[in-house]
């Protein structure tokens, strides 16, 4: 008998084992994304806002109004 429990628990040790390096091989898959997503976001091309104007107060360069014509 002993031989048997000893193998079940190999066996739970096993599969405990095999689930935490699935889980942690599954998080670094998903950093991995949010890493190629962060990069692209980054890399992506300037917008055109226009004609820009100093903004005394803020110290920055601000879109200028629109005007109708």
């Amino acid at each position: 008998m002993p031989p048997v429990m000893f193998l079940a628990l190999i066996g739970a040790a096993g599969i405990a084992g095999y689930r935490i390096v699935s889980n942690l091989l599954e998080g670094s898959k998903s950093s991995g994304r949010k890493q190629a997503n962060g990069m692209r976001r980054a890399t992506a091309p300037a917008r055109d806002l226009g004609k820009l104007e100093w903004d005394e107060d803020a110290g920055v360069y601000r879109p200028s109004p629109k005007r109708e014509r």
